[in-house]
């Protein structure tokens, strides 16, 4: 499920994916603290955190540059 008119929209992965970006962008890319920041502020459903990434992958918002993430 992408989008979910009916129910939350904030369960989207469009939503948790923005929300996701925004604070990479702004805190830089650590796997801990993004982890824990999406469990705390964004949603408690950890397969939407890795959705978000992988989402954020495929749009090219993010890419991997020396073993690491890196925001594009």
């Amino acid at each position: 499920m992408i989008i979910d008119y009916d129910g939350k929209p904030q369960d989207s992965i469009f939503y948790t994916s923005a929300l996701l970006y925004g604070h990479l962008k702004s805190a830089g890319f650590d796997y801990d603290e993004a982890y824990d920041y999406f469990l705390n502020e964004v949603s408690d459903n950890s397969l939407l955190f890795y959705y978000s990434l992988d989402w954020l992958y495929l749009l090219g918002k993010i890419r991997m540059e020396g073993g690491k993430v890196v925001c594009a």
